[in-house]
């Protein structure tokens, strides 16, 4: 590994939040799925939704997948059932059918500080299989998103000036 690509794993995610300039979308636990929906539909760029509770504290992370499973679920059911296989399967079919606020549907919150570097923000999404994260204050309150593209970019960036890099 060239002292370029160890460089550019150690960046910061402060460094990279703002490459594609995508805003947090943030959402109230209690905020009906199907305003969610509609609120997500109006960036399409922010592919996780931040929920948080009265103190502003994220307590947990929507993908704009779930929230359209869960609506689509509610009209044609069959499109979900396809994919059921084991029991985990019945379980996030009945959860996603069931869901009707932000909070009945996010997941653990996704989170991220500015000063982590963007190779362990990577490592935190793959391993979540998320296409983003929130990067929150020291109290947890949201301060900015940072998206899946972001952190592929600065990597493109640095492989497309290495020197070693075949034209």
């Amino acid at each position: 590994m060239t002292g370029k690509f160890r460089l550019a794993r150690h960046t910061t995610v402060a460094a990279c939040q703002d490459l594609l300039a995508i805003e947090p979308l943030i959402v109230h636990g209690d905020d009906d799925l199907l305003t969610v929906m509609r609120r997500a539909a109006g960036h399409p760029e922010t592919r996780l939704i931040g929920v948080v509770d009265d103190a502003g504290i994220l307590v947990g992370v929507l993908p704009v997948l779930r929230v359209a499973e869960s609506v689509i679920g509610r009209v044609v059911p069959e499109a979900l059932l396809s994919d059921i296989e084991d029991i985990d399967d019945v379980a996030r079919f009945g959860h996603a059918i069931e869901a009707r606020t932000a909070g009945e549907a996010m997941i653990e919150r996704a989170v991220t500080s500015p000063d982590a570097t963007i190779d362990q923000a990577f490592r935190v999404m793959h391993t979540r299989h998320l296409s983003g994260l929130y990067i929150v204050d020291a109290d947890g309150r949201p301060t900015g998103y940072l998206d899946l593209l972001e952190l592929a970019i600065r990597y493109v960036e640095v492989i497309e000036t290495d020197p070693s890099r075949p034209s």
